[in-house]
């Protein structure tokens, strides 16, 4: 699963392609330079999670986990179009989109789980289970993607989408804080590559441009 976090951050990559190709929006040199940071970040992260939980990724959970990277890029360039009309209510925009990942995700616990293992789970619920229930529903969907939501519509994908890059350093210091995993130095590198690569994207364009000034002098 950390590994499949870390290749889902490739959305990000997805997004400006998508953004420059469908609503034209324009690359800068920083917004460049930051993902290239934030690249290398990841690949560094990425490898050292490997060798130290000694998995990889089967090559049909690498495409599909590539498949929901390219789908949650398309959702942000669909919220961004519709942003671009107009304000608009961010909380109703999700409430009514969350009415339908529930039933393909139903269709898929049927289909792999089984029903009775449906029922078994209900039966045995518990407060931990309703706990994250309501994080899941509240904070992380309700708060979260209203709040993702509401900055995707007001600007632009190039600089929004990046900040999903800060999903690996939340999930390995969580980790790290919670349950005691481990981090090596080659973690903190990848980490503080993609802060820096978030910082060039956001800060960087003043910077750049004077370098292009000086250059043209």
């Amino acid at each position: 699963s950390g590994l499949a976090s870390l290749v889902l951050q490739s959305q990000s990559f997805f997004t400006l392609l998508l953004a420059a190709w469908w609503l034209k929006e324009r690359w800068h040199a920083n917004q460049m330079a930051g993902l290239l940071l934030a690249a290398v970040g990841l690949v560094l992260i990425g490898s050292a999670s490997g060798a130290v939980h000694g998995v990889s990724m089967p090559l049909l959970g690498f495409v599909l986990t590539i498949a929901a990277a390219v789908m949650w890029a398309c959702g942000n360039i669909v919220t961004r179009a519709v942003g671009r009309y107009g304000p608009m209510n961010q909380l109703a925009f999700v409430v009514w989109a969350s009415l339908v990942p529930p039933l393909p995700f139903l269709a898929l616990s049927v289909w792999l789980e089984g029903p009775d293992a449906i029922v078994q789970a209900l039966q045995h619920i518990d407060l931990a289970a309703v706990a994250a229930i309501a994080y899941l529903a509240w904070a992380a969907t309700l708060l979260g993607y209203g709040l993702w939501t509401h900055l995707m519509s007001r600007y632009p994908t190039n600089k929004v989408a990046p900040f999903t890059l800060l999903v690996p350093i939340v999930g390995l210091s969580t980790g790290w804080l919670v349950f005691g995993e481990a981090l090596r130095p080659i973690h903190f590198a990848g980490g503080a590559l993609l802060m820096a690569g978030l910082l060039v994207n956001v800060f960087g364009a003043p910077l750049f441009a004077r370098l292009k000034a000086a250059t043209a002098k």
